[in-house]
């Protein structure tokens, strides 16, 4: 990823030495206060030292507000200069730090895409874009309270941090570090109910984050799929008029995802990749593994972090845009929870939310553990909902895509973007700022049922609408409701065609070694956390042949590199 890190003192020329926590920097800055390093994909770094100049790093790909241009070196500085109060609403994913006379200052993205960690010790304060090399500084545990939603539910819903001693710095909050304080400025964006806006509007306003790169041409090569969202950025793409762009996807999607997109793209005489793995060798992939666990601290599972193993095949020069959280655009996040009634959330029953946005990982923890756990999950909800604007007054639909709006993007989109920073050149044009800040303006009658994204492929796109839709490996027709594609999902899984191969028991196999050592070693058998006796069941079961377990010993594996990279440190 595109990276940085760095140190401000307490005390003046008291600055350590700090290279070994980090690989070689692209560039990198000391006074008697400081110590500022960036690194990673220089097409993701923007940053100015010369002393008659404002200093400053920025990680990540910032957008101007009005979405016409990514923003460069200049652009930064002029923001910095005469409007730093909008320095944190740009579209696009970044984070940063200015260095000031006797001060520095970090920031970063509204919606949350890039986050900045910080520890303090005796000494000052670390910060750093990379949460495991945050570790490397001290002695760190996990905070099983704010880890708890992670592990339980479909995703964190604090945005704090799961280590305690560490603090999050993400959605749009801003910190001051000098000699004797830190200070937070948080900041909590939601979209406001301003007027209304056009079918016309939103579609010329998403066409122009997809087309970012056309002015240069750029370019742009699309992570198309089998499902609704990638094919309407497709529809887009295809009647812009742009030529300078192409079509990819992964060999780890299902294999109804590849026949439906490649048959597309044949048909349209689209360019078309087709990546798989790079990464062969069990020890890469243990390696990348641990890399990959470090810098996202569990948003994915060990066996689905391989897809982004795969975009090191795309060229770094590539603009790569994909139909990530689409689905706020069509009323379709937390379906469970709207189907349980709204009347839940206005009384704030947290036991029947909880259960309604439940998801199954890993039985790996003792019962003390889990019940710190549920507390925590407790006060993660309470908390979120007094933040929310009341249901009543804004609708329970779309309360509810405020919700994922505000604990998905920065709890699971963000590490995974961040992982991404390292290989290319991506954005998400579905979730930028100034688009999202158009979201209740969208009436929701029009998002629900998928008519607002069924409307964009009229007229010139409808030959697209032929083609079926892919979900969990089972096609169905374009026309299906939600309602009438989970019912038929229920009924079609069952004879669904299969991958040829069973990747996550070709993946845990390779594995097998370091996990049943890990299973007998004195370290697993005594982390206090863990359910030990559990373990070793399910483990030496799954390898003894009960496949059925294979997604718990491949949630064991994600949570035990995890636990080694902090014990390490």
């Amino acid at each position: 990823m595109s990276w940085l890190f760095g140190f401000f003192s307490k005390q003046p020329n008291n600055i350590p030495s700090l290279s070994e926590y980090h690989p070689k920097a692209v560039s990198s800055y000391r006074n008697s206060d400081c110590y500022v390093a960036v690194g990673g994909n220089e097409n993701l770094l923007n940053y100015q030292t010369a002393d008659n100049q404002v200093k400053f790093f920025i990680c990540g790909l910032g957008i101007s507000a009005d979405a016409d241009s990514f923003l460069c070196v200049k652009e930064w500085e002029k923001l910095l200069l005469t409007s730093s109060e909008n320095i944190t609403k740009q579209n696009g994913h970044y984070c940063g730090v200015q260095i000031n006379d006797d001060s520095i200052s970090l920031f970063t993205d509204p919606m949350g895409l890039r986050i900045i960690y910080i520890a303090e010790n005796n000494e000052g304060w670390f910060f750093s874009t990379r949460l495991d090399w945050i570790l490397k500084t001290g002695a760190f545990e996990i905070d099983f309270a704010s880890f708890s939603s992670r592990w339980l539910l479909f995703n964190q819903i604090s945005t704090k941090s799961i280590v305690k001693n560490i603090i999050n710095l993400n959605c749009g909050s801003k910190a001051n570090i000098s000699k004797y304080k830190i200070e937070i400025k948080d900041s909590f964006w939601i979209p406001q109910k301003t007027k209304e806006i056009s079918l016309g509007e939103f579609k010329h306003n998403l066409s122009k984050f997809i087309l970012l790169g056309a002015e240069q041409n750029r370019h742009i090569s699309l992570s198309l799929s089998g499902g609704l969202d990638s094919r309407v950025l497709l529809s887009l793409l295809i009647n812009s008029g742009y030529k300078n762009w192409d079509c990819h996807l992964f060999k780890s999607e299902s294999q109804m995802d590849n026949v439906i997109a490649a048959k597309i793209c044949n048909d349209h005489n689209i360019p078309f990749r087709l990546f798989s793995s790079v990464i062969q060798n069990e020890s890469d992939k243990l390696n990348y593994l641990f890399e990959y666990i470090g810098s996202t601290y569990i948003s994915e599972s060990a066996f689905t972090s391989q897809k982004l193993m795969q975009y090191s095949n795309l060229l770094q020069d590539d603009l790569i845009i994909d139909g990530a959280f689409g689905e706020m655009w069509r009323r379709e996040f937390l379906t469970r929870l709207y189907w349980a009634g709204q009347q839940i959330v206005e009384e704030k029953k947290i036991a029947d939310i909880s259960n309604a946005i439940r998801c199954s990982r890993a039985n790996i923890f003792n019962q003390e553990t889990v019940d710190i756990m549920y507390a925590g999950i407790n006060n993660q909800l309470i908390d979120i909902i007094d933040l929310l604007p009341p249901v009543k007054e804004i609708g329970f639909g779309n309360w509810l895509d405020i919700f994922s709006l505000k604990t998905r993007l920065v709890n699971y989109m963000a590490p995974e973007q961040a992982t991404l920073d390292n290989f290319v050149t991506s954005y998400m044009p579905y979730i930028q700022f100034s688009l999202l800040n158009d979201l209740l303006n969208m009436p929701l009658s029009l998002r629900k049922n998928h008519k607002l994204f069924n409307k964009l492929f009229y007229p010139q796109s409808v030959d697209l609408i032929k083609y079926k839709l892919v979900k969990g490996n089972v096609p169905y027709p374009f026309y299906f409701t939600p309602v009438m594609k989970r019912v038929y999902s229920m009924a079609y899984s069952k004879f669904a065609p299969k991958d040829e191969n069973n990747g996550l028991d070709l993946f845990l196999e390779g594995m097998k070694e370091f996990i049943m050592d890990a299973v007998s070693s004195s370290a697993v058998k005594s982390y206090a956390s863990y359910n030990y006796q559990n373990i070793a069941d399910n483990v030496n079961s799954y390898y003894k042949g009960d496949s059925a377990k294979g997604e718990y010993v491949n949630w064991f594996l994600t949570f035990e590199i995890f636990r080694q990279i902090l014990q390490k440190n």
